[in-house]
């Protein structure tokens, strides 16, 4: 999404707010390398750029199969329904 993102991933022992703060530094560092960082203009005197995340992120913990594939359809059809088109990424593996 152009303002947000949505994750359906497994819980690997990590704690979330790590595996969170992980991919927006990597996406950060992609921005940044592709000249694509939206706050560069704002480069302060030692030449650190402000975070383009918020802080924190939305979590829900999924509890059951039934929830999990409810979970995955609304990720799916979110771009759809914001008028984008579906999305589709070679990481994405079905649930298990």
């Amino acid at each position: 999404m152009p303002d947000h993102a949505h994750l359906v991933i497994t819980n690997d022992g990590r704690r979330i707010e790590m595996i969170s703060n992980q991919l927006k530094g990597a996406a950060t560092r992609q921005l940044s390398s592709d000249g694509l960082h939206p706050l560069e203009p704002y480069k302060d005197k030692q030449g650190r750029i402000p975070s383009p995340w918020a802080t924190g992120q939305w979590k829900v913990f999924i509890t059951n199969e039934e929830q999990l594939h409810n979970t995955i359809r609304y990720v799916e059809l979110n771009p759809i329904k914001a008028g984008l088109k579906p999305q589709t990424w070679k990481f994405v593996t079905p649930p298990q």
